[in-house]
Order: structure tokens, then C-alpha cells, then sequence
């Protein structure tokens, strides 16, 4: 590249400020830059990282955000000053480096003629007439990783890749650079790296293979992340058979450990692609480590995943890959028994639950714990027993000369599941930020500990949820006792002598409690009124109410959902029905509507008896958007946790609803979203089942053939709507729910139908006036109804060929015939006649 005529005048950013996309970032030969922002370069669609550096001189890291990235509150995050670097943090993840690391060649950072001359190895451009030895080459530089840092970065901002490749020729021809453990070397190496992988030259990164090997070989240091990020390459790209030959090459001396293999999986486990390959089973089967049940299972299931954590599972056990702590795989173990009771589950496995089962008469389960073993060992040999102490339990978290995971898992070991506030605080205060303190609650959730419920915990969890980590530090330095927050009046008294002593910290404080006390009652306010327009049937007032409830993210506790359901049950007729009935219905619908809406389960018997109700009454158009719809929300909900839809308690099966009989206040759970609808719990499987099928087609044929059709349906393609196609409109209904995700067996279809089919055209003698009212109104024959029900169902074949549909439906009719004949008889009525039907 030829040099720019005059250098670029070094700029020194007095703040820190966002880096600029690639192409608004002009590119100079011999810039004198003192801040070089790490940049995301576009190539081949690909997402690349460059090389960078800060040369100021007590400069702190400056975070450089890429233009394809997007980040949550970003206007606060350019008023906030510059942290200094994190020493726990991973520094190939930190995008500056500070130019004070560079030592004595910080200098040379900003004299780009020098550098153009110091990269010139084969001196056929500026070093050509340069008489004495390159820096490189001299002695007493030899392995100065700060000096080759400096060249790394010019040629980068450069050439990009390919100063990155002539630095790397440069060093594999000295082999004088081996250092990994300076703060220079994690970008360093990494840099390298990448743009072995991105440049075309495949003998680029295998290059870096064999140095590699060198440097691990003759002086047993291994480059940084380097099976992770070559593998990691190779599976985002889609090159499976490069990532199974690296992962091979790479594996004996260059394996991350158990923790970053499973971050790898993880990664790339929701990919069809790779999934479909078997590229991550082939990865995981030729692994050393066999521990990733707990990291990968539940990490797929608790993103709706669950049929992939299945798939996961079965290779993880065939190979002997067990759980070794219970509390993650459990909310997966009860879903796997629940609904899929025909797979056996490993000894490990069962274990795992087994506490499930253990249930007592009266519904309450037994804690049976590690603290419940030292119980029964204390009444064995007389010790008496001592519950947990909040307060001795905050000590022990607070002590620095522990670790905190050391601490927990103490905790843990002693079967204790339950900590106060203090302890929380404890916690929360050797983390100081809400990212530590979410870290830590998971920690806590994974040991099975819970906290128990109080306003302190509510408002910390309000604190870390919304990441407002200054407000968070103001609770936790706070000298108000957490009880304190569980007293309203006391909390309304400290507002006025806080505010007049000026203690403005204190004062936000109490005023974010009030907050979160007043949203806990204005749930309690708005369930009671809605209880008390429910009870009134105030409709107007009741929508109002939900809809507000929606819109404030308010829930509905469960004695008012239930208050609800009851009433459906009560007041939706399906035998019976007057002129207020559709009214009662269409009134029952909204409000489950809303409820749906609202991420409140609705019970599948409510939903059968709307079903019903419509259905005798012969709404067929209503009846086929309430199945549509439910079919959709049932397959692809759109719940406030993605992957999952909300289902009721009373219709999940018994190893998943026992083990949560002590819960207050719960009207469902979230279900993975790709459970497959054969399922026998499947929530539609609840609903549309094989006597609803048979329903559905009974009231179709009813309510089709109640008047008399004075025009014949048209011969229509497999596009047409159900109400187009006559008698088959229930036909057409379940083909288009069965390609939106329900299980119908066709077999069952065809049964119902041919039984309708015998009345219209096989009986001679029927028993109900309806029954002869639909065959005097019936206009096709056989052959063109059996064509209009094969049209419906999609252009295949649905029933049996006209021969032997015909031969079946005379049979079945003599048999039907004699049999009200019979009836007649015993009853002492006779046939109703058409004449007097008409």
C-alpha cells in the first residue's frame, strides 16, 4: 500500500466515546492516532474483529460498540465516566488495550514513518535503504511481545488481515515469541488467529496449528482459546466437516475444559442445521469429559427446547452421562415422566424426583432434605434441633475469609432451603452490582435455597431486574434494617425527617419501597374489583378492569380466576338454550380472551364446554374461529416467557402437578411449546379429543342439513373454505387444524363420518325428527357426497372407494334399521313420517 504523502494529526479524545462504523472510519497508511478503536469489519457476511490499542498514557479502557450490535441504554452509558479495566474480566472479551502496557514502545505507537520501516521484513519498501538492523531482528528484543504488539497494530490498521498475515510470516520465520501470560498477549494471539481464519490461505491457520504446537511443545505455554475459537468458527459457518477435523486435531492438547465445551454446545445447540448433521453429537461423543448432562439438558429446556434436550438426553445417558445435581434437571425429569410416561428414566434420574412421590395423604409434601436427615439423626441420638438463624447466617456470608461459593455450598451441604433477608444482604454486598447479584441468585436457585418473601427481596429483585445498580448499592449500604421495608406506616414516617436532614440517597430509597408497596396494592385493588364486577355481571366494567390489569401488568390471583371458571361452568348451557344464550357465550369468550391475553391459563374443560355450547346451537362459523384459534395458541403461543404457553394446573399431568400442590396462589406452568401434540396431556389433546371429533361432525351434518339447500355445492378444490364444502365442512375444519399442529387420526374422522353417512343413506327407519329433517333435506347422492368430503379433506382419498363405502353403509343400515325397529317397539311409538315432518 503506498504511503499517504503527510501524516494525519494525532487527535487525543479527551472522552471516551463510541467507535465509528466501519464505513464512516477513514483508513490511512500513516496516521498518528491516539486512540484506535477495535472495530467489526464486514467480510464474506461474516462478522471480523481488528487489532487495537489506546496510546494515551493514563487513558482508561474505552468500550468500543459495534454498529451491528445494539445495547440497552445506551444514552447512559456515554455520560458515565471510564471504569478502569476488570481484572476478572476475560481480556480477549476487552476491546482496548491500554497504551501504558506497551511500556518504551508507547512512542512508537504514534510514528507511523518508523513503523512503516519496522514492518518492512523483506525490505522492498521504506526499509530498503535502511542501514542497520530491524528492531525485530536485534538481540536484546528477541521475545519482546510489547514491540511486536506495536507492529501487529500498525500493519492491522493498515492492511487489515493481510498485515496481520505478513506480521505472522515475520514471526514464524523467528520463532522468538512464546509469551502468553503479559496483558498484550490474549489480543495479540487472538488477532492472529482470526485472521487466519478469515483470510482464503488455508496454510495461514494451519500454520498457527503447527506454532501452536511449538510453543506448547518446547515451552509448555498453549496459545490463548484457540480449539474455541477455531471450532467455534467452523460450527458458525456451517462447515462440518472442518470443525470435526479441528476438534480431532485439536482435542489432546488444546481442550478448553468441560466448562467451555458445554458454553459451545450450548451455543450452537438450537441450530437445525448442525442438529440434523449429528456435527455436535459427533463433537460431544469424541469429547474426554462426560459431565454436560447438568450444563446442556436444562439449559434446553428452560428455552423451550425440549425436544432437543430429549434428543441431548438420550445420547448423554448411552454414554453414561448422568446428573449429578438434582435441583437443575428437575423441572425437565417431572416434564420427560409427565408426558412421555412410556420412556424409562435412568436410576440417576428417578432419583433425582423421587421426593416426588413421597406425597402425603392431606397434599402437603414432605421436605425431605439433607436438613431433614440431621433431624432424624438429632432425635436418634438426642440432640435437639436448631433452625436457621438469619442473622448467624449473614455473618457467615459476610466473612471475607471465604469465598462466597464456599459459602453457599456450605449452606447448601447442611439442607438448609430457606435464608432470611440479612443473608440476602450479605450476599448482595459482596457483589455490589445487579449482574453479580442475579449471578448469585441462580447460584442459590441451582443449590434449591430460596429466600423467604418480604419487601426487601422484592425491591432488590426490582433493583436487578431494571440493572439499576446505584440504587441497588443505596439498598444495600442502606442502615434501615430489611424489616423495616415490610412496615408501611413506619416507611411513611421516615419520608419527612429523611427529606429534611437532606438525605437525598435515603429518601429515593424510601420512595422506590413505596413504589413497590403501592403496586402490591393496587393488585390487591384491582382483584377485589373485579370480583365485585364479576359478581354484579357489570360487563362494561369487568373488560375495563381486565383490560387496565393487562395494560399495568397486573395479575389475577387465583381465587378470582377460579371465581370465574366456576361460573362458566354454571352458566354455559349446552343441552338447553334460550334467546340469552349466545349472549352468555359470547360474554364468557371475551373474558377468557383476556384472560389468554394476559398469560392466564384457561382449564380445557372451560374451553370443551364453549366448544359445546356453540356447537349444539349450530354457530358452525363461530365454532370454526374458536378452534382456530385455540389450535394456534396452543402451538404457537405468544406468552410472555418465548417457547412456552401457559397451561393449567388442573391440565398438566400428576409427576408434574403434585410436587407443586404446596404452592400458593398458582394457576399454571409454562409447557415447552414443541411438545407434540400426540401427547396424551397435550392441552389440545384435552380439548379436541376423539368423543370431541365425533361431536364436531355430528352437529356439522345437523346443523348443515337443518334446512333445505335449494342450490348444489359446487365441486370445489382442496383451497376451499370449510363452509363451502357442505356436509364436509367439519371434514375441512380438521385437515386445516391438523397442518396447524393438532393430532387427528383420520381413521377417527372417517368413523365419525360414516356413521352419518349410514343415517343419511343406509336407515331406513330412524328414531328423531332431526335425523329424518336432514335426510329429506339432503340433495347429493353417495358418489358426489363422497367426492365433496374427499375434496374436503385435501384431494386424497379420505373415504373408502365408492364400491366398498357403499357395501358398508347398506350393511350397517339393516343393522341400524332393526335396531330402531326394536326400540320403536319397546317404547310404543312408531316411525315418525316425512309428511308430518314437513
Amino acid at each position: 500500500m503506498r504511503l499517504a504523502a503527510r501524516p494525519f494529526r494525532d487527535v487525543k479524545f479527551h472522552r471516551p466515546i463510541l467507535d465509528l462504523p466501519l464505513h464512516l472510519r477513514p483508513r490511512c497508511s500513516q496516521a498518528s492516532i491516539g486512540y484506535i478503536g477495535l472495530q467489526k469489519r464486514l467480510k464474506d457476511g461474516r462478522a471480523t474483529r481488528a487489532y487495537s490499542v489506546s496510546t494515551l498514557v493514563g487513558f482508561g479502557a474505552v468500550t468500543d460498540v459495534p454498529s451491528t450490535v445494539v445495547h440497552e441504554k445506551s444514552e447512559t452509558s456515554l455520560r458515565r465516566p471510564a471504569q478502569p479495566p476488570d481484572p476478572d474480566q476475560d481480556p480477549i472479551r476487552s476491546l482496548t488495550q491500554d497504551g501504558r502496557l506497551f511500556g518504551r514502545w508507547v512512542a512508537l505507537l504514534s510514528d507511523s514513518s518508523r513503523l512503516a520501516v519496522e514492518t518492512d521484513f523483506a525490505r522492498e519498501g521504506p526499509a530498503k535503504s535502511w542501514q542497520g538492523p530491524l528492531l525485530a531482528d536485534k538481540l536484546e528484543h528477541r521475545g519482546d511481545l510489547a514491540l511486536w504488539s506495536c507492529l501487529l497494530d500498525y500493519q492491522t490498521r493498515v492492511n487489515g488481515d493481510l498485515g496481520a498475515f505478513n506480521i505472522w510470516k515475520a514471526l514464524w520465520g523467528r520463532k522468538s515469541l512464546y509469551d502468553v501470560d503479559s496483558p498484550l498477549a490474549p489480543v495479540f494471539w487472538q488477532t492472529i488467529l482470526d485472521a487466519a481464519l478469515r483470510v482464503d490461505d488455508r496454510r495461514f491457520l494451519q500454520g498457527v496449528y503447527l506454532y501452536s504446537e511449538w510453543m506448547n511443545e518446547t515451552h509448555g505455554v498453549k496459545w490463548p482459546q484457540l480449539y474455541s475459537t477455531v471450532v467455534t468458527h467452523f460450527l458458525r459457518t456451517h462447515q462440518h466437516r472442518q470443525a470435526i477435523q479441528w476438534h480431532l486435531r485439536l482435542i489432546p492438547n488444546f481442550y478448553p475444559g468441560p466448562d467451555a465445551f458445554a458454553d459451545i454446545l450450548k451455543q450452537f445447540s438450537s441450530e437445525p442445521e448442525l442438529h440434523s448433521a449429528s456435527t455436535l453429537q459427533s463433537l460431544y461423543i469424541s469429547n474426554p469429559n462426560r459431565q454436560l448432562y447438568d450444563k446442556l439438558v436444562p439449559y434446553l429446556y428452560a428455552r423451550g427446547e425440549a425436544g432437543l434436550a430429549m434428543a441431548w438426553r438420550e445420547l448423554l445417558i448411552r454414554l453414561d452421562d448422568l446428573p449429578l445435581s438434582p435441583v437443575p434437571v428437575r423441572p425437565f425429569l417431572r416434564y420427560l415422566r409427565g408426558y412421555f410416561p412410556n420412556r424409562p428414566l435412568h436410576p440417576r434420574e428417578e432419583a433425582a424426583i423421587s421426593n416426588d412421590d413421597n406425597l402425603a395423604e392431606d397434599g402437603e409434601v414432605p421436605t425431605v432434605s439433607r436438613e431433614f436427615i440431621n433431624r432424624v439423626h438429632g432425635g436418634t441420638f438426642g440432640i435437639s434441633v436448631k433452625n436457621y438463624n438469619d442473622g448467624l447466617g449473614a455473618k457467615w456470608l459476610a466473612s471475607s475469609w471465604i469465598s462466597l461459593d464456599t459459602a453457599i455450598s456450605t449452606i447448601a451441604a447442611l439442607g438448609i432451603d430457606k435464608i432470611g433477608p440479612l443473608s440476602l444482604q450479605a450476599i448482595a454486598l459482596r457483589e455490589r452490582n445487579s449482574q453479580g447479584v442475579s449471578k448469585r441468585l441462580n447460584q442459590l436457585q441451582s443449590h434449591g435455597i430460596s429466600v423467604f418473601g418480604s419487601n426487601y427481596l422484592r425491591l432488590l429483585l426490582q433493583f436487578v431486574k431494571i440493572q439499576d445498580d446505584e440504587l441497588l448499592f443505596d439498598l444495600l449500604q442502606s442502615d434501615l434494617h430489611p424489616d423495616v421495608f415490610d412496615d408501611l406506616p413506619l416507611l411513611a414516617q421516615l419520608l419527612e425527617p429523611t427529606i429534611a436532614s437532606g438525605d437525598w440517597r435515603t429518601y429515593r430509597l424510601l420512595l422506590a419501597a413505596r413504589v413497590l408497596v403501592t403496586q402490591k396494592t393496587a393488585r390487591e385493588t384491582a382483584n377485589a374489583m373485579l370480583r365485585a364486577c364479576f359478581l354484579n355481571r357489570n360487563q362494561q366494567a369487568l373488560f375495563r378492569t381486565l383490560d387496565d390489569m393487562r395494560a399495568m401488568e397486573i395479575g389475577i390471583d387465583l381465587a378470582q380466576a377460579n371465581l370465574i371458571f366456576q361460573n362458566l361452568y354454571a352458566d354455559v348451557p349446552v343441552n338447553k338454550f334460550n334467546s340469552d344464550s349466545l349472549k352468555t357465550v359470547a360474554f364468557y369468550l371475551s373474558v377468557c380472551r383476556r384472560l389468554v391475553s394476559m398469560d392466564i391459563p384457561v382449564p380445557a374443560a372451560c374451553w370443551k364446554q364453549l366448544i359445546t355450547s356453540i356447537g349444539r346451537q349450530g354457530r358452525l362459523d363461530d365454532l370454526e374461529r374458536l378452534c382456530i384459534e385455540l389450535t394456534s395458541l396452543y402451538t404457537s403461543s405468544r406468552s410472555s416467557r418465548p417457547g412456552f404457553i401457559p397451561v393449567h394446573i388442573d391440565d398438566i399431568p400428576p409427576p408434574m402437578k403434585q410436587p407443586l400442590l404446596g404452592v400458593e396462589n398458582l394457576l399454571g406452568v409454562y409447557v415447552p411449546e414443541d411438545l407434540p401434540s400426540i401427547a396424551a396431556w397435550h392441552p389440545l389433546r384435552l380439548i379436541i379429543n376423539t368423543d370431541m371429533v365425533g361431536s364436531l361432525v355430528r352437529w356439522s351434518f345437523r346443523a348443515t342439513l337443518s334446512q333445505p339447500w335449494n342450490v348444489r355445492p359446487a365441486a370445489l378444490g382442496h383451497q376451499g373454505r370449510p363452509r363451502d364444502f357442505y356436509c364436509g365442512w367439519v371434514v375441512r375444519l380438521l385437515r386445516i387444524l391438523r397442518d396447524r399442529g393438532l393430532f387427528v387420526r383420520r381413521r377417527e374422522v372417517v368413523a365419525a363420518v360414516i356413521l352419518r353417512l349410514v343415517e343419511l343413506y343406509g336407515t331406513d327407519v330412524l328414531t328423531k325428527r332431526e335425523l329424518q329433517r336432514a335426510k329429506a333435506n339432503n340433495i347429493l347422492s353417495l358418489a358426489e357426497m363422497k367426492t365433496l368430503l374427499d375434496q374436503a379433506w385435501g384431494g386424497d382419498e379420505f373415504l373408502p372407494p365408492l364400491d366398498e363405502l357403499r357395501a358398508e353403509i347398506e350393511k350397517r343400515g339393516r343393522e341400524k334399521t332393526q335396531k330402531n325397529i326394536r326400540y320403536l317397539r319397546q317404547m310404543g311409538k312408531m316411525a315418525p313420517h316425512l309428511r308430518h315432518v314437513l
